[in-house]
């Protein structure tokens, strides 16, 4: 593909974007058992990688899942959504089945009575079991197994929301953030809420992350509806430092419809400071060294080292090239290649840039080893890469 002028490269970056999306099926989550010694019985627990996870070295953050089946595929295809927009890190999802929904997402044991008398929950009140399990065994596992960072999220829905505001506030250290969506905090006369508001004015600095929500299911002189605005109206006069908050409320929608919307909010509040900013992206004002100083800032917020993406170098690469700034594209296209040198993408990028700045046996080696990378991984664009490889083999013999 010849970059002559900006309009090439430019349908350069849209045709590599389009190589990158091929694969459109979604990555399915893998189902396995483990046996509790905190619950006493098995548990099934699913995980979620991102596409190509087995093709990449960097650590991931891991979103830990109430009501797993249920949820996992969209907040799965919610996180990968995100992500291709450069709006929050790629996630592995765990999510964990129960036996007992009610026994487990429950914190406390619940004395209420149906109408015969009878006691409504008879299960209730084993949460602390439940998070001992999550904490002891299932964290540690996949810890084991899959490339973790140490950036995780506990997502919960109804009780699951419950259960993620009661793990905040007697075990903060578990988790870096929490999304609680349509939060049960009327359980039990509001105790746990009660417990919240003691906790928050306890503790003047919280370096987490929350965000709670509510549909249609509570208005404001429903017990769920006012425990929810009661913990807003807390937060709104007096939260931790450095504790990033968000609420949200969605009328329109049902205990379960509200699920996809919220998620969508909540990953986009708990990841509030990931995206490159507008001024950093623009290549013509800021370029390589403000993306590389986001993503070292983003590491010593996070807690682990955050590399600059592929699509985002890629993306300053091609804009470079556009504006003819051959040095500054080859830096990126370089930077790129260091941080991945098994991408072959990345090496037919670099070819292009030095193709553009007449380095054409630069430009030849880079386009041999995308065209060797591609074949080993069976990569349909080997072809096109060969295209570019013949392309500046002639311009190399007619110097």
């Amino acid at each position: 593909m010849k970059l002559a002028c900006a309009a090439v490269a430019l349908l350069s970056i849209v045709l590599s974007g389009g190589v990158a999306a091929q694969d459109l099926t979604p990555p399915a989550p893998l189902r396995f058992v483990l046996h509790s010694s905190a619950l006493n019985e098995d548990r099934y627990i699913f995980i979620r990688t991102p596409r190509n996870y087995d093709q990449g070295k960097d650590p991931l953050p891991v979103l830990y899942l109430t009501d797993g089946p249920n949820h996992i595929n969209e907040i799965g295809s919610t996180i990968d959504f995100l992500a291709e927009q450069g709006r929050i890190p790629p996630l592995i999802v765990v999510g964990i089945g129960n036996t007992d929904r009610t026994r487990d997402l429950t914190p406390t044991r619940s004395n209420e009575k149906n109408d015969d008398g009878s006691v409504a929950y008879p299960t209730s009140g084993g949460g602390d079991r439940f998070i001992d399990f999550i904490q002891n065994e299932v964290i540690p596992q996949i810890d084991q197994h899959y490339r973790t960072a140490p950036f995780r999220v506990f997502a919960g829905h109804s009780f699951g929301g419950l259960t993620a505001i009661y793990i905040l506030i007697t075990r903060p250290e578990m988790f870096q953030a929490y999304i609680a969506v349509s939060p049960s905090l009327q359980w039990e006369d509001e105790r746990i809420l009660h417990q919240a508001q003691r906790f928050f004015a306890a503790h003047p600095e919280l370096n987490k992350r929350l965000f709670f929500s509510l549909a249609n299911e509570g208005n404001q002189l429903s017990p769920m509806g006012d425990a929810f605005d009661q913990l807003r109206n807390t937060l709104k006069k007096k939260a931790p430092r450095n504790f990033h908050w968000d609420s949200a409320r969605y009328p329109d929608e049902t205990h379960d419809s509200t699920v996809l919307l919220a998620h969508y909010a909540g990953l986009r509040s708990v990841f509030y400071d990931w995206e490159v900013p507008r001024d950093a992206a623009n290549n013509s004002t800021a370029g390589l060294d403000a993306i590389e100083k986001h993503f070292r800032e983003l590491s010593g917020r996070y807690g682990y080292a955050i590399s600059p993406p592929e699509d985002v170098l890629t993306g300053l690469g091609y804009g470079f090239l556009a504006d003819k700034k051959f040095d500054e594209a080859i830096a990126a296209f370089q930077r790129n290649v260091a941080l991945r040198p098994a991408s072959a993408n990345g090496h037919d990028s670099l070819g292009e840039a030095y193709e553009n700045a007449r380095k054409f046996d630069l430009a030849k080696q880079e386009y041999e080893k995308a065209i060797e990378l591609a074949t080993q991984a069976q990569n349909p664009p080997a072809d096109q890469f060969r295209r570019h490889l013949e392309r500046v083999t002639e311009k190399v013999k007619s110097r």
